[in-house]
């Protein structure tokens, strides 16, 4: 008799394996932890002592934020700043009466700043925009105070700075005017025709009294560029005062005021003066320039702090 043997499978092996479990079954079961963690907090009173608590806290805060709008603090260092400011400005203190008015406009002033913060009248508003810019840009120039050089340092600097501090050159004359009002510009000018041949004849550099009364001194000294056209307009005679000869009379030059017979009595080149004889200027200079140098380091220090963004078409 012929057996066959088939193996036999274990029962277990034909049991279905179960199913893991997918995303959304995960995802609801955590749903579902932090709703009971939700609820158990809700219901727990110690968290619902703690809301309270925090609750009662915001509105006690926001009723005291209320409340100390509406409540200026007037102290001996507010009242001290306006009684020096009004000493800077009136060069004496202030009477007990007009502290009293300054710090009562002070006051007024302050109640109008809160009002109109209250109302945003400071959002979009250029003239604030450009007014707080300012101050903080002042504020940052407080900050910049460079070291003051060593002798050596300044000497350089101001070697390489020379230009700034040649002195323009400078004349000083006697003149004779003659004004176009008396009898008109023509007769003005012939008049200072006569009265030249006589100073070049008698070669005198003092002026007879042959002219009209001017406006201002008859010997003017130390004379600049920038001077003569100040005095005299950008003339004839503001620009011959320069290039003519000491000692010797010339004219008649026109002015704004008529006409001019001039001799000048002494002319100084430009000249550079010595570092020791400015040095408090020089210094001061020096320190204005290193401190705008400094300033424009906190700018670009500033700057690299945030991201500029063009919307639109940049130009």
């Amino acid at each position: 008799m012929t057996v066959l043997l088939y193996p036999v499978q274990n029962r277990e092996d034909d049991q279905p394996s179960p199913p893991e479990p997918s995303l959304a079954a995960s995802g609801a079961r955590g749903g579902s932890q932090i709703r009971r963690w939700l609820i158990f907090i809700v219901c727990e009173p110690f968290f619902q002592f703690i809301a309270l608590g925090l609750m009662i806290w915001l509105g006690l805060a926001y009723i005291e934020s209320l409340n100390q709008r509406y409540v200026i603090h007037v102290g001996p260092a507010q009242r001290q700043r306006l009684a020096i400011a009004y000493q800077q400005q009136f060069g004496q203190p202030p009477t007990v009466e007009q502290l009293r008015q300054l710090v009562d406009r002070d006051i007024t002033d302050e109640i109008f700043l809160r009002e109109g913060l209250a109302l945003n009248l400071d959002k979009d508003d250029e003239i604030v925009r450009r007014r707080i810019a300012q101050k903080f840009e002042f504020l940052q120039t407080d900050l910049a105070v460079p070291p003051e050089p060593d002798p050596g340092v300044l000497a350089r600097w101001f070697q390489r700075n020379q230009l700034r501090y040649i002195t323009p050159p400078r004349v000083a004359f006697t003149q004779v005017y003659f004004s176009a009002d008396r009898d008109g510009d023509d007769a003005a000018q012939a008049r200072a025709n006569r009265v030249l041949l006589q100073l070049l004849n008698h070669r005198t550099r003092r002026a007879p009294a042959a002219g009209d009364s001017f406006p201002g001194p008859t010997d003017i000294g130390a004379l600049t560029p920038d001077a003569a056209e100040r005095l005299f307009g950008k003339s004839e005679l503001s620009e011959k005062l320069f290039t003519a000869p000491v000692g010797q009379w010339f004219g008649p030059v026109r002015s704004g005021y008529g006409w001019h017979l001039i001799c000048l009595t002494e002319k100084k080149p430009p000249e550079l003066p010595r570092l020791d004889d400015i040095r408090s200027r020089v210094l001061a200079d020096y320190m204005e320039e290193q401190r705008q140098v400094l300033n424009a380091q906190a700018v670009e220090k500033l700057r690299a702090k945030y991201k500029v963004v063009h919307d639109g078409d940049a130009p």
